[in-house]
């Protein structure tokens, strides 16, 4: 009840904030990136869920007060260094079948661009995820299929390791296989080589200096966190923070005032 009122009261005050034009000056010194994992209406809202209808709200958002980018092209920009300041990129972890189905005609109807970075032995699996076994079989993974026409409508598809493993604290010679299995299969599935990776779990406690070296290694071109944060307009690539949306954030103006006050 507490944490309802606070979001609630942020979500009046960046209503405020952005009525009276603070957004845009805000937004304009950082670089952003935002992350989904599932949209649908048959979970409840919790820490890795959002609603469609949020969904949406939260696009238009982003569509008003950024400009909405392919994470490709941030990514680009970085290694030119040019001035990323006022952009921002949507993102998907892990592969869930509401990400096609429900997610992407939302992103089409806005004409948004997205990328979605699937754990590639969770697709066309039936594998529960430790951190799904309390939903009783409410999620399901896309097939190769699916992840084929996110490809076809114009989405970007990144690596996420080949089975969701912690990267802070598996061995080199098991980080080094994941990331191969999983750029291999990502492009004898979909024909793509991808050089885009987004860390599992995404916490600082999951990253480490040698797992960055290896990703460059294999031949990427950015590492993704997931704890929070915002980026320089003109970002290291293999240093990039994302903000997990359903984490904490239940309404668009409360990530507006978070992201005002530099509290996300």
């Amino acid at each position: 009840m507490k944490g309802d009122l606070r979001r609630n009261t942020k979500a009046v005050l960046g209503r405020m904030a952005g009525a009276a034009g603070l957004y845009s000056r805000r937004f304009r010194s950082q670089m952003t990136i935002v992350a989904f994992h599932r949209v649908t209406s048959i979970i409840e809202s919790d820490d890795l869920t959002c609603s469609p209808a949020d969904f949406e709200e939260f696009c238009k958002f982003f569509a008003k007060y950024f400009r909405v980018m392919p994470l490709a092209r941030q990514i680009d920009a970085c290694s030119k260094g040019e001035d990323l300041g006022g952009t921002l990129s949507i993102t998907f972890d892990d592969g869930y079948s509401d990400n096609l189905v429900v997610a992407a005609p939302i992103l089409q109807k806005l004409n948004l661009p997205a990328t979605f970075f699937v754990t590639s032995g969770f697709i066309d699996s039936k594998i529960v995820a430790p951190w799904d076994e309390r939903l009783m079989g409410k999620t399901e993974w896309m097939t190769w299929s699916q992840v084929r026409a996110l490809r076809d409508m114009g989405f970007d598809i990144g690596s996420h390791t080949h089975t969701h493993i912690d990267m802070g604290t598996a061995e080199p010679s098991v980080v080094r296989a994941e990331l191969a299995i999983s750029k291999e299969k990502l492009l004898s599935e979909l024909g793509v080589d991808t050089r885009l990776f987004a860390y599992p779990f995404g916490g600082r406690e999951h990253i480490s200096e040698f797992s960055r070296d290896l990703v460059r290694e294999a031949g990427f071109t950015c590492c993704l966190s997931c704890y929070g944060g915002v980026n320089s307009p003109r970002p290291d690539p293999f240093l990039l923070k994302r903000i997990g949306i359903a984490e904490w954030f239940a309404r668009p103006d409360q990530l507006g005032f978070e992201l005002l006050t530099g509290r996300v």
